[in-house]
Protein backbone atom coordinates (compact mmCIF):
# COMPACT_ATOMS: atom_id res chain seq x y z
CA UNK A 1 0.00 0.00 0.00
CA UNK A 2 2.73 2.44 0.85
CA UNK A 3 4.77 2.13 -2.25
CA UNK A 4 1.19 2.40 -4.34
CA UNK A 5 0.77 5.70 -2.94
CA UNK A 6 4.09 7.03 -3.07
CA UNK A 7 3.65 5.91 -6.91
CA UNK A 8 0.59 7.85 -6.96
CA UNK A 9 1.98 10.95 -5.39
CA UNK A 10 4.84 10.64 -7.90
CA UNK A 11 2.44 10.35 -10.91
CA UNK A 12 0.33 13.05 -9.68
CA UNK A 13 3.55 15.67 -9.07
CA UNK A 14 5.94 14.30 -11.71
CA UNK A 15 5.52 17.35 -14.39
CA UNK A 16 6.82 19.55 -12.07
CA UNK A 17 10.45 17.84 -12.05
CA UNK A 18 10.39 17.04 -15.06
CA UNK A 19 10.58 20.83 -16.45
CA UNK A 20 12.63 21.80 -13.37
CA UNK A 21 15.06 18.82 -15.24
CA UNK A 22 14.39 20.15 -18.56
CA UNK A 23 15.38 23.91 -17.30
CA UNK A 24 18.23 22.74 -15.63
CA UNK A 25 19.49 20.72 -18.69
CA UNK A 26 18.85 23.58 -21.34
CA UNK A 27 21.29 25.84 -18.98
CA UNK A 28 24.52 23.44 -18.35
CA UNK A 29 26.79 25.00 -15.63
CA UNK A 30 30.76 23.86 -14.58
CA UNK A 31 31.53 23.24 -11.03
CA UNK A 32 30.48 26.06 -8.34
CA UNK A 33 28.84 28.16 -11.45
CA UNK A 34 25.64 26.55 -11.29
CA UNK A 35 24.08 29.87 -10.15
CA UNK A 36 21.30 29.64 -12.98
CA UNK A 37 20.73 25.51 -11.97
CA UNK A 38 20.33 26.50 -8.31
CA UNK A 39 18.76 29.71 -8.85
CA UNK A 40 15.58 27.01 -10.37
CA UNK A 41 16.02 24.30 -8.01
CA UNK A 42 15.73 26.51 -5.23
CA UNK A 43 13.15 28.73 -6.20
CA UNK A 44 10.84 25.15 -7.21
CA UNK A 45 11.83 24.04 -3.34
CA UNK A 46 10.82 27.22 -2.59
CA UNK A 47 7.14 27.06 -3.78
CA UNK A 48 6.79 23.64 -2.81
CA UNK A 49 7.07 24.86 1.01
CA UNK A 50 10.32 23.89 1.86
CA UNK A 51 12.57 26.39 4.19
CA UNK A 52 15.62 26.98 2.43
CA UNK A 53 19.10 27.10 4.17
CA UNK A 54 22.35 28.21 3.01
CA UNK A 55 26.28 27.33 3.55
CA UNK A 56 29.10 30.34 3.96
CA UNK A 57 31.12 30.10 1.01
CA UNK A 58 28.99 28.20 -1.04
CA UNK A 59 26.48 30.35 -3.41
CA UNK A 60 25.43 27.47 -5.33
CA UNK A 61 24.40 24.65 -2.14
CA UNK A 62 21.50 24.98 -0.27
CA UNK A 63 19.63 22.79 2.19
CA UNK A 64 15.61 22.52 1.81
CA UNK A 65 13.66 21.49 4.97
CA UNK A 66 10.39 20.28 5.43
CA UNK A 67 8.81 18.26 8.43
CA UNK A 68 10.37 18.47 12.23
CA UNK A 69 11.60 16.22 14.70
CA UNK A 70 13.36 13.02 14.24
CA UNK A 71 14.86 10.90 12.29
CA UNK A 72 16.55 13.50 9.92
CA UNK A 73 16.59 12.20 6.44
CA UNK A 74 19.40 13.23 4.16
CA UNK A 75 18.45 13.48 0.31
CA UNK A 76 21.44 14.17 -1.97
CA UNK A 77 20.92 15.96 -5.43
CA UNK A 78 23.80 17.17 -7.49
CA UNK A 79 23.27 19.81 -11.03
CA UNK A 80 26.67 20.38 -12.26
CA UNK A 81 27.41 19.63 -15.92
CA UNK A 82 30.43 18.86 -17.74
CA UNK A 83 33.11 20.66 -19.78
CA UNK A 84 32.71 19.99 -23.77
CA UNK A 85 29.65 18.04 -23.85
CA UNK A 86 26.87 20.05 -25.35
CA UNK A 87 24.52 18.47 -27.55
CA UNK A 88 21.31 19.06 -29.23
CA UNK A 89 18.25 17.16 -27.46
CA UNK A 90 17.52 13.68 -28.54
CA UNK A 91 19.34 13.63 -31.88
CA UNK A 92 21.80 10.29 -32.15
CA UNK A 93 24.70 12.41 -34.19
CA UNK A 94 26.85 14.59 -32.64
CA UNK A 95 25.35 18.18 -33.14
CA UNK A 96 26.69 20.43 -30.07
CA UNK A 97 23.76 23.47 -29.30
CA UNK A 98 27.29 25.65 -28.74
CA UNK A 99 30.54 24.21 -29.41
CA UNK A 100 32.79 23.95 -27.04
CA UNK A 101 29.85 24.28 -24.09
CA UNK A 102 29.24 22.37 -21.26
CA UNK A 103 26.40 19.95 -21.29
CA UNK A 104 24.67 17.53 -18.92
CA UNK A 105 26.53 13.93 -19.94
CA UNK A 106 26.64 12.77 -16.56
CA UNK A 107 22.70 13.25 -15.75
CA UNK A 108 23.04 15.98 -13.41
CA UNK A 109 19.64 17.62 -14.16
CA UNK A 110 18.07 14.51 -13.64
CA UNK A 111 19.71 13.36 -10.42
CA UNK A 112 19.30 16.25 -8.54
CA UNK A 113 15.29 16.98 -9.76
CA UNK A 114 15.38 13.09 -9.01
CA UNK A 115 16.29 13.82 -5.12
CA UNK A 116 13.60 16.94 -5.01
CA UNK A 117 11.13 14.88 -5.98
CA UNK A 118 11.78 12.07 -3.74
CA UNK A 119 12.15 15.10 -1.24
CA UNK A 120 8.39 16.45 -2.19
CA UNK A 121 6.79 13.02 -2.41
CA UNK A 122 8.03 12.38 1.69
CA UNK A 123 7.19 15.58 2.52
CA UNK A 124 3.64 14.95 1.01
CA UNK A 125 3.39 11.62 2.05
CA UNK A 126 4.29 12.48 5.85
CA UNK A 127 1.60 15.59 6.15
CA UNK A 128 -1.14 12.94 4.99
CA UNK A 129 -0.13 10.39 7.78
CA UNK A 130 1.10 12.64 10.08
CA UNK A 131 4.31 11.16 10.47
CA UNK A 132 7.56 12.91 12.87
CA UNK A 133 10.96 13.60 10.79
CA UNK A 134 12.48 15.97 9.06
CA UNK A 135 13.34 15.65 5.53
CA UNK A 136 16.43 17.58 4.27
CA UNK A 137 17.35 17.68 0.70
CA UNK A 138 20.92 18.98 0.03
CA UNK A 139 21.85 20.32 -3.29
CA UNK A 140 25.57 19.73 -3.96
CA UNK A 141 27.69 21.90 -5.98
CA UNK A 142 30.81 20.82 -7.95
CA UNK A 143 30.69 16.80 -8.06
CA UNK A 144 32.35 16.70 -11.03
CA UNK A 145 35.83 17.10 -9.79
CA UNK A 146 35.19 20.09 -7.13
CA UNK A 147 34.12 18.00 -4.57
CA UNK A 148 30.89 19.86 -3.34
CA UNK A 149 30.19 17.49 -0.57
CA UNK A 150 33.71 17.86 1.11
CA UNK A 151 32.85 21.57 1.39
CA UNK A 152 29.51 20.96 2.95
CA UNK A 153 30.74 18.48 5.51
CA UNK A 154 33.65 20.62 6.58
CA UNK A 155 30.61 23.13 7.34
CA UNK A 156 28.41 20.94 9.47
CA UNK A 157 25.71 20.69 6.45
CA UNK A 158 24.95 16.79 7.81
CA UNK A 159 25.24 16.52 11.11
CA UNK A 160 22.49 15.42 12.75
CA UNK A 161 21.02 14.00 9.58
CA UNK A 162 20.54 9.82 10.58
CA UNK A 163 20.70 8.72 6.77
CA UNK A 164 21.05 9.62 3.09
CA UNK A 165 19.86 8.57 0.30
CA UNK A 166 21.06 9.06 -3.22
CA UNK A 167 20.69 7.95 -6.93
CA UNK A 168 22.70 8.33 -10.00
CA UNK A 169 21.53 7.87 -13.85
CA UNK A 170 22.92 4.80 -15.21
CA UNK A 171 22.40 2.17 -18.27
CA UNK A 172 21.01 -0.55 -15.23
CA UNK A 173 19.51 -1.04 -12.05
CA UNK A 174 22.43 -1.18 -9.32
CA UNK A 175 23.76 -0.83 -5.79
CA UNK A 176 26.95 1.06 -4.88
CA UNK A 177 29.26 -0.73 -2.82
CA UNK A 178 32.31 -0.04 -3.42
CA UNK A 179 34.01 3.51 -4.78
CA UNK A 180 37.97 3.96 -5.33
CA UNK A 181 39.74 7.07 -3.70
CA UNK A 182 40.94 9.56 -5.99
CA UNK A 183 43.57 12.20 -5.11
CA UNK A 184 44.12 15.17 -8.52
CA UNK A 185 47.34 17.08 -7.88
CA UNK A 186 49.01 19.76 -10.34
CA UNK A 187 53.19 19.05 -10.15
CA UNK A 188 55.17 23.06 -11.04
CA UNK A 189 58.95 22.61 -11.93
CA UNK A 190 60.75 25.56 -12.37
CA UNK A 191 64.44 25.48 -13.96
CA UNK A 192 66.72 28.35 -15.41
CA UNK A 193 65.57 29.48 -19.21
CA UNK A 194 68.47 30.13 -21.64
CA UNK A 195 68.86 29.67 -25.48
CA UNK A 196 68.98 25.95 -26.47
CA UNK A 197 71.83 26.77 -29.31
CA UNK A 198 74.16 29.97 -27.85
CA UNK A 199 74.41 28.96 -24.11
CA UNK A 200 72.67 25.40 -23.15
CA UNK A 201 74.79 25.07 -20.45
CA UNK A 202 73.32 27.86 -18.44
CA UNK A 203 69.51 26.47 -19.05
CA UNK A 204 68.01 24.08 -16.53
CA UNK A 205 65.07 22.69 -18.14
CA UNK A 206 61.35 22.43 -16.41
CA UNK A 207 60.45 21.00 -19.02
CA UNK A 208 63.30 17.95 -18.83
CA UNK A 209 61.97 17.57 -14.94
CA UNK A 210 58.11 17.10 -16.21
CA UNK A 211 59.49 14.56 -18.67
CA UNK A 212 61.05 12.55 -16.39
CA UNK A 213 58.84 12.55 -14.20
CA UNK A 214 56.06 10.95 -16.19
CA UNK A 215 58.94 8.29 -17.09
CA UNK A 216 59.16 7.71 -13.16
CA UNK A 217 55.76 7.39 -13.50
CA UNK A 218 55.79 4.71 -16.02
CA UNK A 219 58.28 2.61 -13.94
CA UNK A 220 56.12 2.65 -10.97
CA UNK A 221 53.13 1.47 -12.45
CA UNK A 222 54.17 -2.61 -12.13
CA UNK A 223 54.73 -2.13 -8.87
CA UNK A 224 51.73 -0.67 -7.48
CA UNK A 225 48.61 -2.32 -6.08
CA UNK A 226 45.89 -3.81 -8.74
CA UNK A 227 43.09 -1.55 -8.13
CA UNK A 228 45.39 1.75 -8.57
CA UNK A 229 45.70 4.07 -11.05
CA UNK A 230 47.91 6.80 -12.29
CA UNK A 231 46.26 9.54 -14.96
CA UNK A 232 48.24 12.69 -16.22
CA UNK A 233 47.68 15.76 -18.74
CA UNK A 234 50.50 17.87 -19.61
CA UNK A 235 49.14 21.39 -18.70
CA UNK A 236 51.95 23.83 -19.72
CA UNK A 237 55.16 22.58 -21.69
CA UNK A 238 56.70 26.25 -20.75
CA UNK A 239 56.24 27.22 -24.84
CA UNK A 240 56.41 26.54 -28.19
CA UNK A 241 59.93 27.21 -28.86
CA UNK A 242 61.81 24.30 -29.48
CA UNK A 243 64.92 26.40 -29.29
CA UNK A 244 64.45 27.57 -26.08
CA UNK A 245 65.74 25.64 -22.13
CA UNK A 246 62.09 26.00 -21.03
CA UNK A 247 61.97 27.25 -17.59
CA UNK A 248 58.29 26.32 -16.52
CA UNK A 249 56.61 23.00 -16.92
CA UNK A 250 53.44 21.73 -15.15
CA UNK A 251 51.13 18.65 -15.09
CA UNK A 252 47.99 17.58 -13.88
CA UNK A 253 48.28 13.67 -12.17
CA UNK A 254 45.13 11.55 -10.66
CA UNK A 255 46.06 9.05 -8.45
CA UNK A 256 43.13 6.09 -7.95
CA UNK A 257 43.61 3.84 -5.43
CA UNK A 258 40.85 1.12 -3.39
CA UNK A 259 40.47 3.23 -0.07
CA UNK A 260 42.31 6.42 1.50
CA UNK A 261 44.95 4.26 3.06
CA UNK A 262 46.55 3.40 0.04
CA UNK A 263 45.86 6.10 -1.74
CA UNK A 264 47.82 8.13 1.02
CA UNK A 265 50.99 5.64 0.25
CA UNK A 266 50.61 6.46 -3.22
CA UNK A 267 50.89 9.92 -3.23
CA UNK A 268 54.13 10.05 -1.21
CA UNK A 269 55.58 7.69 -3.58
CA UNK A 270 54.90 10.10 -6.63
CA UNK A 271 56.09 12.96 -4.85
CA UNK A 272 58.85 11.30 -4.10
CA UNK A 273 59.40 11.06 -7.86
CA UNK A 274 58.99 14.31 -8.42
CA UNK A 275 61.43 15.42 -6.66
CA UNK A 276 64.13 13.28 -7.77
CA UNK A 277 63.16 14.48 -11.10
CA UNK A 278 63.76 17.91 -10.07
CA UNK A 279 67.33 16.54 -8.33
CA UNK A 280 68.30 15.28 -11.99
CA UNK A 281 67.61 18.30 -13.80
CA UNK A 282 69.19 20.56 -10.92
CA UNK A 283 65.22 21.92 -11.11
CA UNK A 284 62.84 22.94 -8.06
CA UNK A 285 59.57 21.38 -8.29
CA UNK A 286 56.78 23.31 -5.96
CA UNK A 287 55.26 21.45 -3.22
CA UNK A 288 51.71 19.47 -5.26
CA UNK A 289 49.23 21.72 -5.49
CA UNK A 290 45.81 19.74 -4.42
CA UNK A 291 43.03 20.41 -6.36
CA UNK A 292 40.53 17.92 -5.31
CA UNK A 293 40.04 14.57 -3.75
CA UNK A 294 37.26 11.51 -3.34
CA UNK A 295 37.40 9.31 -0.49
CA UNK A 296 36.45 5.69 -0.61
CA UNK A 297 32.85 4.47 -0.60
CA UNK A 298 31.75 2.85 3.36
CA UNK A 299 29.57 0.69 2.23
CA UNK A 300 26.32 0.04 4.21
CA UNK A 301 24.68 -3.28 4.28
CA UNK A 302 21.85 -2.63 6.21
CA UNK A 303 20.74 0.14 3.64
CA UNK A 304 21.71 -1.74 0.53
CA UNK A 305 19.44 -4.40 1.27
CA UNK A 306 16.71 -2.23 2.26
CA UNK A 307 17.38 -0.96 -1.42
CA UNK A 308 17.96 -4.47 -3.01
CA UNK A 309 14.44 -5.61 -2.34
CA UNK A 310 12.51 -1.92 -3.37
CA UNK A 311 14.49 -2.54 -6.81
CA UNK A 312 13.29 -5.71 -6.93
CA UNK A 313 9.68 -4.84 -6.81
CA UNK A 314 9.78 -2.29 -9.44
CA UNK A 315 11.95 -4.23 -12.03
CA UNK A 316 11.70 -3.97 -15.30
CA UNK A 317 10.73 -0.22 -16.16
CA UNK A 318 7.82 -0.37 -18.78
CA UNK A 319 8.30 1.67 -21.96
CA UNK A 320 5.65 2.52 -24.96
CA UNK A 321 6.56 1.41 -28.47
CA UNK A 322 7.66 5.11 -29.22
CA UNK A 323 10.31 5.01 -26.47
CA UNK A 324 11.62 1.62 -27.44
CA UNK A 325 12.31 3.22 -30.81
CA UNK A 326 13.79 5.97 -29.03
CA UNK A 327 16.31 3.64 -27.17
CA UNK A 328 17.31 1.63 -30.09
CA UNK A 329 18.17 4.81 -32.00
CA UNK A 330 20.68 5.50 -28.93
CA UNK A 331 21.93 1.56 -28.67
CA UNK A 332 22.81 1.63 -32.51
CA UNK A 333 25.22 4.49 -31.78
CA UNK A 334 26.60 3.12 -28.06
CA UNK A 335 28.90 0.22 -26.58
CA UNK A 336 26.16 -2.53 -27.09
CA UNK A 337 25.23 -1.88 -31.46
CA UNK A 338 22.98 -5.04 -32.23
CA UNK A 339 21.97 -5.90 -28.64
CA UNK A 340 17.67 -6.35 -28.14
CA UNK A 341 17.89 -5.13 -24.81
CA UNK A 342 16.81 -1.47 -24.44
CA UNK A 343 18.39 -1.07 -20.87
CA UNK A 344 20.20 -3.50 -18.48
CA UNK A 345 17.16 -5.16 -16.50
CA UNK A 346 19.88 -6.79 -13.92
CA UNK A 347 20.62 -5.08 -10.71
CA UNK A 348 24.63 -4.83 -11.06
CA UNK A 349 26.17 -4.49 -7.63
CA UNK A 350 30.07 -4.94 -8.74
CA UNK A 351 30.34 -1.68 -10.14
CA UNK A 352 32.66 0.92 -7.73
CA UNK A 353 31.88 4.61 -8.82
CA UNK A 354 34.21 7.93 -7.72
CA UNK A 355 32.11 10.56 -6.29
CA UNK A 356 31.83 13.09 -3.49
CA UNK A 357 28.89 10.91 -2.63
CA UNK A 358 31.62 8.51 -0.88
CA UNK A 359 32.48 11.45 1.73
CA UNK A 360 29.10 12.11 2.81
CA UNK A 361 28.88 7.82 3.45
CA UNK A 362 31.64 8.52 5.96
CA UNK A 363 29.85 10.73 7.95
CA UNK A 364 26.02 9.58 7.61
CA UNK A 365 25.12 5.75 6.67
CA UNK A 366 24.22 6.46 2.91
CA UNK A 367 22.88 4.57 0.10
CA UNK A 368 23.47 5.18 -3.50
CA UNK A 369 21.49 3.12 -6.25
CA UNK A 370 21.83 3.10 -9.83
CA UNK A 371 18.41 3.88 -12.16
CA UNK A 372 18.35 3.73 -15.95
CA UNK A 373 17.69 6.90 -17.55
CA UNK A 374 19.92 5.94 -20.80
CA UNK A 375 19.42 3.43 -23.44
CA UNK A 376 22.25 0.39 -23.05
CA UNK A 377 25.70 0.84 -24.53
CA UNK A 378 25.64 4.61 -23.56
CA UNK A 379 28.47 5.90 -21.79
CA UNK A 380 28.25 8.73 -19.33
CA UNK A 381 30.67 11.81 -19.30
CA UNK A 382 29.59 12.08 -23.57
CA UNK A 383 27.21 13.59 -25.81
CA UNK A 384 25.27 10.45 -26.08
CA UNK A 385 23.93 10.77 -22.49
CA UNK A 386 23.52 14.59 -23.27
CA UNK A 387 21.39 14.09 -25.89
CA UNK A 388 19.13 11.62 -24.32
CA UNK A 389 18.36 13.47 -20.99
CA UNK A 390 15.52 15.54 -21.36
CA UNK A 391 13.63 12.54 -23.09
CA UNK A 392 10.37 10.81 -21.37
CA UNK A 393 12.92 7.59 -21.01
CA UNK A 394 15.16 9.89 -18.94
CA UNK A 395 12.43 10.98 -17.11
CA UNK A 396 10.56 7.58 -16.14
CA UNK A 397 14.12 7.05 -14.72
CA UNK A 398 14.54 9.40 -12.54
CA UNK A 399 10.63 9.16 -11.69
CA UNK A 400 10.99 5.52 -10.41
CA UNK A 401 14.54 6.99 -8.61
CA UNK A 402 12.22 9.33 -6.13
CA UNK A 403 9.74 6.43 -5.87
CA UNK A 404 12.53 3.94 -4.72
CA UNK A 405 14.07 6.96 -2.57
CA UNK A 406 11.51 7.35 -1.06
CA UNK A 407 10.50 3.82 -0.08
CA UNK A 408 14.30 3.01 1.38
CA UNK A 409 13.40 6.16 3.60
CA UNK A 410 9.77 4.95 4.65
CA UNK A 411 11.26 1.26 5.17
CA UNK A 412 13.77 2.85 7.37
CA UNK A 413 11.02 4.29 9.16
CA UNK A 414 8.64 1.54 9.68
CA UNK A 415 11.88 -0.15 11.54
CA UNK A 416 13.82 2.36 13.56
CA UNK A 417 15.87 -0.35 14.99
CA UNK A 418 17.28 -0.41 11.38
CA UNK A 419 18.78 3.19 11.86
CA UNK A 420 20.45 2.42 14.61
CA UNK A 421 21.43 -0.81 12.78
CA UNK A 422 22.78 1.15 9.88
CA UNK A 423 24.42 3.76 12.70
CA UNK A 424 26.63 0.94 14.25
CA UNK A 425 27.49 -0.57 10.78
CA UNK A 426 28.82 2.67 9.54
CA UNK A 427 30.89 3.24 13.08
CA UNK A 428 32.44 -0.95 12.87
CA UNK A 429 33.54 -0.38 9.20
CA UNK A 430 35.52 2.93 10.21
CA UNK A 431 37.06 1.49 13.07
CA UNK A 432 38.20 4.19 14.59
CA UNK A 433 38.69 6.26 11.41
CA UNK A 434 37.84 10.25 11.89
CA UNK A 435 36.97 11.71 8.31
CA UNK A 436 38.52 15.08 9.67
CA UNK A 437 41.87 12.69 9.31
CA UNK A 438 41.37 11.36 5.99
CA UNK A 439 40.35 13.95 4.16
CA UNK A 440 42.70 15.64 2.20
CA UNK A 441 40.84 18.78 1.30
CA UNK A 442 41.55 21.61 4.63
CA UNK A 443 38.61 22.17 6.26
CA UNK A 444 40.02 26.01 6.00
CA UNK A 445 40.05 26.11 2.46
CA UNK A 446 37.22 27.77 0.00
CA UNK A 447 35.67 26.04 -2.71
CA UNK A 448 37.44 27.26 -6.34
CA UNK A 449 36.30 25.96 -9.66
CA UNK A 450 38.57 23.32 -11.27
CA UNK A 451 38.12 23.38 -14.75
Amino acid sequence: MMRKEIAELSEKYKEIFENCANQIWSTPELNFTEHRSHAAAKQCMEDLGFEIEMLPDMDTAFIAVAGHGKPVIGILGELDALPGLSQKADCDVLDPVENGAPGHGCGHNLLGCGGMECAYILKKYFEKHNIEGTIKYFSCPAEEGGVGKVYMIHRGAFEGVDFCVNWHPSTSFGIIHDGKSILLQNYRFHGVASHAAGAPEQGRSALDALELFNIGIQFIREHMAKETYIHYAITDTGGRAANVVQAYAEGQYVIRAKDNTELKKMQARVDKIAKGAAMMTETTVDEPEIVSAFSSFIDNKTLADIARENIKACMPIQYTDEEKEYLRKFIAIGAKAGTDDLVDDEIHEDDPTSSDVADVSWVVPTSMIMVPTWAIGTSAHTWNATAQGKSSTAHKGMNLAAQLMANIALDMLEKPELIEQAKEELKKNLNGRVYENECFITKDRKPVPIY
